[in-house]
């Protein structure tokens, strides 16, 4: 298949893209910032997606099958501190990329939303068909560009898968994330602060297991339908996370517990359990993480690769 990747050089971009390379897919990759030279199977476009034209120039004559849409801009202390550019950059923007998406007769898209729009959610482990009760601003642009998405069936019948990612981690990734930043801490011999009690509960899913739950939507996923990618296995509690880190650092690390409100998230908006149900893309794909939080940690701290 031809595809086409918004946000190719991030976290869960890059890592879609190796997988897709080998899978013998043709893959275009869009991204602000462009690291590597093109290969015979990928081709790399500098663009942002809040230039409707740079993306339409960047489709034009690719014939393009799937659309995977990953760009964002994301983070929750990034985002609350920068409400209006969080919500124009993933709203105008998904928008610019459908836009185009249309124009170029792009077969189907794949929107990467969050865990994020559920808020804290009613029914644990959330399903993909629980109400939607976002926080923060990034959680509320997700759920205006999965409206968005759906519109775009209804009006142009551009098919669409729409992905809701749980806590992705791996190596490499930004120190506002709380296992890259607990890994800074370490690395740095500081103290590691934890928010409130730290009973907070988070199922994390390494970026092995994402990358490949996309590439699975991708060859598998039944056309319009709405699918949560995570790790179900281990529901952790961040202060035995942060023991966890720790523990495999072989480190004495000291851990600080800090209200809430000098956190990154107020306690307004603190989600306090988040737990996916991926009973539907095991189903549909046959997807299953395989990769638990020790080795993921380890891999974190190491650099250690697992695929």
């Amino acid at each position: 298949m031809r595809i086409f990747i918004t946000g190719g050089n991030g976290l869960i971009g890059k890592k879609v893209v190796s997988i897709l390379e080998k899978e013998g897919h043709k893959i275009y990759s869009f991204d602000k910032f462009i690291k590597y030279k093109n290969t015979k199977k990928v081709s790399y476009f500098k663009g942002d997606i809040l230039n409707e034209k740079s993306i339409y120039n960047a489709l034009r004559n690719c014939k393009i099958d799937i659309l995977l849409h990953l760009a964002a801009n994301l983070g929750v202390q990034k985002t609350e501190k920068n409400s209006y550019d969080c919500l124009n950059v993933n709203i105008e923007g998904t928008k610019n990329v459908l836009k185009a998406s249309v124009k170029n007769k792009v077969k189907r898209i794949i929107f990467a939303s969050s865990s994020e729009v559920y808020g804290n959610g009613e029914n644990r482990p959330i399903k993909e068909d629980s109400e939607l009760m976002p926080k923060s601003s990034y959680g509320v642009s997700k759920v205006a560009g999965e409206y968005y998405v759906k519109a775009f069936y209804e009006k142009y019948k551009l098919k669409y898968n729409i992905i809701r990612f749980f806590n992705v981690y791996g190596p490499n990734q930004r120190d506002d994330f709380v296992i890259s930043k607990f890994k800074k801490n370490i690395s740095e011999n500081k103290t590691i602060k934890i928010f409130g009690s730290g009973n907070q509960i988070r199922s994390f899913c390494h970026i092995d297991d994402a990358a490949k739950a996309v590439s699975l939507v991708i060859s598998k996923g039944k056309k319009n339908e709405i699918y949560n990618i995570g790790n179900d296995n281990e529901p952790t509690k961040i202060i035995e996370l942060a023991k966890k880190i720790i523990k495999i650092s072989n480190k004495k690390i000291k851990i600080v517990k800090i209200p809430f409100n000098k956190s990154d998230r107020s306690l307004k908006r603190e989600i306090f359990t988040r737990q996916p149900n991926i009973k539907k893309i095991r189903e549909h794909t046959k997807y299953s993480p395989s990769v638990n939080l020790n080795m993921g940690i380890t891999s974190v701290l190491f650099k250690k690769r697992y695929n």
